[in-house]
């Protein structure tokens, strides 16, 4: 039996580009809708109930639970949902989280109640109270940002994002090349799969490859990503480390900004005296002097993947999610010096 997935290859277009023209959507060229329409009728598709929705009975609504709206971050992957999602007629319905859990239960269960049609969200960690939310209610999710933990139950669930255990890696070796051989590390919470736990095995990943060595007494976890953590997390550093080290790489930009202002408290100059990497390439990472070295990963580029998982969601129920890795880039700034 031909299934959506049989049109869409025999096309050469996407399943959402299907479903689109199905349902008869305005945003498909006239030439491509031809198209689907010939290898439609070439292969005898039928379409299903579920793929042929009405769309006056959709209310196109999709839910948005970011951290912080404030985060330019999440602003250029918002931008990236939107340029793919508005055209079609889908509007955002955008919720701040501050990372609670107890905040995105309150706001998925409020979202269900607005009867959005899928959910993009990204979050500080995927705990079980989520999985089992997605269960029982059997909506869409797409995590940014964020890896997806191991769950028995199928659920509709998937992510976009990069691969932070290499991409941190790679920051060490680009350190190691600049001459450093003394890197530490602050890092976040580890129960955070991605930008903790993973980014932390990146580092000494990297540590291990380039033959360094490190101790507990260059390593600094912190409950959070804020600039205060940075600033206490290069305290720790400095008040344990009988050695300074020459480069300090840190897991996100704001721990970055936090360390560099504990540096400055305390005559220490950057990069003169210690390097210093950061991850995100925040507003912040060009504001400050010198300007942050660092890895670029969540962009537009995110939000319109996480979109396009959604729409595929939409076109076929039988789709079962993926984890999607995006490419990351690292960026050299005044941070860091050639030793």
């Amino acid at each position: 039996m031909v299934n959506i997935n049989d049109v869409a290859k025999a096309a050469g277009v996407s399943i959402s580009t299907i479903s689109r023209v199905i349902n008869q959507s305005s945003s498909v060229s006239p030439v491509t809708r031809n198209k689907v329409m010939k290898v439609i009728a070439e292969l005898g598709y039928s379409p299903t109930a579920s793929e042929k929705k009405d769309r006056k009975k959709s209310n196109k609504l999709i839910g948005v639970l970011f951290p912080d709206i404030s985060n330019n971050v999440f602003g250029r992957i918002l931008q990236g949902i939107n340029s793919v999602l508005t055209p079609l007629g889908y509007n955002t319905v955008i919720c701040e989280t501050n990372g609670e859990l107890d905040k995105e239960i309150h706001f998925l269960d409020v979202l269900k109640n607005k009867q959005v049609e899928g959910i993009i969200m990204a979050n500080v960690h995927i705990p079980e109270e989520h999985l089992l939310w997605i269960h029982r209610n059997n909506k869409p999710v797409v995590y940014v940002c964020q890896d997806i933990p191991d769950f028995s139950l199928k659920i509709p669930i998937s992510s976009v994002n990069m691969d932070n255990q290499q991409a941190i890696c790679d920051m060490v070796h680009f350190l190691y090349n600049m001459g450093h051989r003394n890197i530490a590390f602050i890092g976040g919470p580890l129960h955070d799969l991605s930008a903790g736990k993973k980014r932390y095995q990146g580092y000494m990943k990297g540590i291990r490859e380039c033959s360094l060595n490190t101790s507990q007494d260059l390593i600094s976890f912190q409950e959070s990503f804020t600039i205060a953590d940075g600033y206490e997390g290069m305290h720790q550093i400095y008040e344990k480390s009988s050695i300074l080290p020459t480069a300090v790489l840190c897991a996100c930009d704001n721990i970055a900004v936090g360390a560099i202002d504990f540096m400055y408290d305390n005559n220490i100059q950057v990069p003169e005296h210690i390097s210093v990497t950061g991850v995100d390439d925040s507003n912040l990472a060009t504001a400050i002097r010198p300007s942050l070295t660092t890895i670029r990963h969540a962009t537009f580029d995110t939000g319109i993947k996480a979109a396009q998982i959604l729409l595929e969601y939409f076109a076929s129920p039988s789709f079962t999610g993926n984890s999607f890795k995006l490419p990351y880039q690292l960026l050299r700034r005044q941070s860091v010096k050639h030793l």
